[in-house]
């Protein structure tokens, strides 16, 4: 059975979805790699390994992610995107982990996640194998304790709102074939390693394939170390199933 940690990128009218997926027997050697990457952050540039990294604001500058004021003045865009590349290289190191991103032309995340589904399904029948996908988003209230008993009720509806969406979506696939499992894990990035290295990938992903249908994006400009750092994990993108780990579902697949 595979694990996979799944987050969107992209923006206006192109949206994309990225997933690392782990087999269970090497979801340790995958956090292993990725706390390395988190040492090294910290060392080199001060970034706790508890602090959540989100690739936008990482690339971008947004936010002071340091421990210190001295570090977050020093942590300059060059380094930032080092950092970047950085976790990206750790991830590349383990070998079981396996890259797929679905995208296409449209600004509802939930659209491009029934196709990503659909691919999931097909390469896990491939390899007989099943899935259980854990997706980006609010699980439930955060920090309860602080909220009143009406208040926590409310967030607990907005939250199983949120998700009905991709809950449908798993809900739709037949019984008795279907090879992604269970509702999607709703997972909060800021408590998550593994949603935070999907949310980088994907990242790095969308800039890739902003070089490769600028048209999608007009007002946005691609950055090419983003594409080349996304090509260290080359050999670790699913294989048969689109270009680079990239699935482009046709326009007219959104009907």
């Amino acid at each position: 059975m595979y694990f996979c940690y799944v987050d969107d990128s992209g923006a206006d009218k192109g949206r994309t979805l990225t997933g690392l997926l782990v087999p269970e027997e090497g979801w340790n050697d995958l956090l292993h790699h990725w706390l390395g990457g988190r040492r090294k952050l910290e060392q080199e540039w001060g970034v706790p390994k508890n602090t959540e990294l989100h690739a936008v604001h990482l690339v971008k500058g947004r936010g002071r992610p340091c421990a210190t004021d001295e570090q977050n003045d020093g942590f300059s865009r060059q380094a930032r995107i080092a950092a970047h590349d950085l976790m990206l290289r750790h991830l590349a190191k383990c070998q079981s982990v396996r890259v797929l991103t679905v995208a296409g032309r449209t600004a509802k995340v939930a659209t491009v996640y029934r196709s990503f589904v659909d691919h999931l399904e097909q390469w896990a029948a491939e390899e007989g194998t099943r899935v259980m996908i854990m997706f980006d988003g609010q699980s439930g209230p955060d920090e309860v304790e602080n909220m009143s008993q009406e208040e926590a009720a409310e967030a607990w509806k907005q939250a199983i709102r949120g998700a009905k969406p991709y809950r449908d979506t798993h809900r739709s696939l037949p019984l008795t074939s279907r090879r992604v499992l269970e509702d999607p894990i709703m997972q909060d990035s800021r408590y998550s390693q593994f949603i935070q290295a999907a949310d980088m990938v994907g990242y790095a992903a969308f800039h890739h394939l902003m070089l490769q249908r600028p048209e999608v994006w007009p007002k946005m400009q691609a950055m090419g170390h983003m594409s080349k750092a996304y090509k260290r994990l080359s050999q670790r993108w699913l294989p048969g199933h689109g270009t680079d780990g990239i699935v482009w579902v046709d326009d007219e697949a959104w009907a």
